[in-house]
């Protein structure tokens, strides 16, 4: 699939680009039944911990996680944190579609990235709801100039609704981290994420992207984006894909986490 000139202008001007039918709902479903597969066997680990009191196997895909964290509210975090990459999920991480628009970003010399996270946004969780940042904060000093380009990827239509991404168009332009800090220090103490502060971005306008099922937003490492929060019945799938030109650094050497959760 090739990306149009406007497009990779885009890409350029603000930091991210909607790149709408890269693949269709069958080509997704194998990632789907995996990740289903997935649930199930967090719903048998927590069942037998006596953490939930029903396994609700008569959920499906969108709703199954929604249902176990009304049960326990760590489901969610706990699926993120400790799900492994299964072979669908590295199929399409490697797939011919998506490395043929990642290298009309970032050149024929493409390396896999180490961050890649599935986002499980079961509805009304502010665990679940990411605020403004940079992906590149997240790295170790040293890393934040490495081209990482992220492919963002709903297993459905992500929405207002059901908390789909917002870009400050043109903040990447600085090529600097901007101030970040740690959200559990001033707030829930759960939390693990890092944010910035309104008044610190370059702007105050932003774009809020929906992206159908079987689309993906490119982003890159500086582009400052949140999530919103999911006000629907329906958990908002999606997994964040990296890549980057070989040899630079990775910003998670040495680092045995998977990455910025």
């Amino acid at each position: 699939m090739h990306l149009s000139p406007e497009q990779l202008d885009r890409f350029r001007e603000d930091g991210c680009v909607l790149v709408e039918n890269v693949f269709t709902r069958a080509e997704l479903q194998p990632v789907m039944d995996e990740l289903d597969s997935q649930v199930g066997a967090l719903a048998e680990k927590l069942f037998a911990g006596g953490r939930i009191q029903s396994k609700h196997e008569d959920k499906d895909f969108y709703t199954r996680l929604a249902a176990i964290a009304e049960e326990f509210e760590g489901a969610a975090p706990l699926f993120l944190i400790d799900g492994a990459m299964g072979d669908r999920m590295a199929e399409l991480w490697s797939c011919d579609k998506l490395l043929d628009i990642v290298e009309q970003v970032i050149g024929p010399d493409i390396e896999g990235g180490p961050v890649w996270v599935v986002r499980s946004k079961v509805p009304n969780s502010a665990l679940m709801t990411v605020p403004w940042h940079q992906d590149n904060a997240y790295w170790q000093p040293g890393a934040e100039e490495t081209e990482m380009l992220t492919a963002w990827i709903p297993f459905i239509d992500a929405t207002r609704e059901n908390g789909c991404l917002q870009v400050v168009p043109g903040a990447h332009k600085a090529r600097r981290c901007l101030p970040h800090h740690i959200e559990r220090r001033v707030g829930d103490p759960r939390s693990w994420y890092l944010y910035i502060n309104e008044e610190d971005l370059p702007s105050s306008e932003f774009v809020t992207y929906e992206v159908p099922l079987g689309s993906i937003l490119l982003l890159t490492q500086f582009t400052a984006h949140r999530s919103l929060q999911n006000y629907s019945h329906q958990v908002r799938w999606s997994v964040d894909l990296r890549f980057q030109p070989p040899g630079e650094p990775t910003g998670m050497e040495g680092n045995l986490l998977r990455g910025p959760l």
